[in-house]
């Protein structure tokens, strides 16, 4: 009896890290790539916003790596829990990449800006250009139906 109430003890602490770590995934996912209300969608906008999400992104990690410039992001307009729902059959359906993973694909189109590094030196100084589009997007979703994973070049 005391064994089997020692081995729910330790299972009860790994499902809170599960779940936290689950949901510092998503607020990653929501921080690199959705902006609710963007101001501008040109190259200013980019330089802006990559700048404030690099810097919060290291901020917010344990073990950042060396200062780098971001090749590519893009950042997804509009409601997030339309992009949540990607997640679930309302929002979203199967869709498998090129390589064999299994993520979700948005059942409409989204606002989307894609960044693109074009010069500058880590970390104040990347310069970006800016690409505004409306498209399907592709996502990986956890167990508990959050994003926590754009797949930039799936459509």
């Amino acid at each position: 009896m005391f064994m089997s109430q020692g081995l729910l003890l330790l299972q009860l602490p790994m499902k809170l890290v599960d779940v936290r770590t689950s949901q510092e995934q998503y607020e990653r996912f929501l921080l690199q790539h959705f902006d609710a209300k963007p101001k501008g969608r040109d190259d200013r906008y980019c330089n802006n916003r990559m700048r404030y999400m690099m810097k919060e992104d290291r901020r917010r990690d344990r073990n950042p790596g060396p200062k780098v410039c971001k090749e590519t992001n893009t950042f997804i307009h509009g409601n997030s829990d339309d992009i949540k729902a990607i997640c679930t059959s309302h929002g979203g359906r199967n869709y498998v990449t090129r390589t064999g993973q299994a993520m979700r694909q948005s059942l409409r189109s989204f606002q989307v800006t894609t960044c693109i590094w074009h010069g500058g030196k880590p970390l104040d100084n990347c310069q970006y250009r800016a690409t505004r589009d409306s498209r399907m997007i592709v996502i990986a979703c956890d167990e508990h139906e959050h994003p926590v994973h754009f797949a930039e070049s799936q459509i």
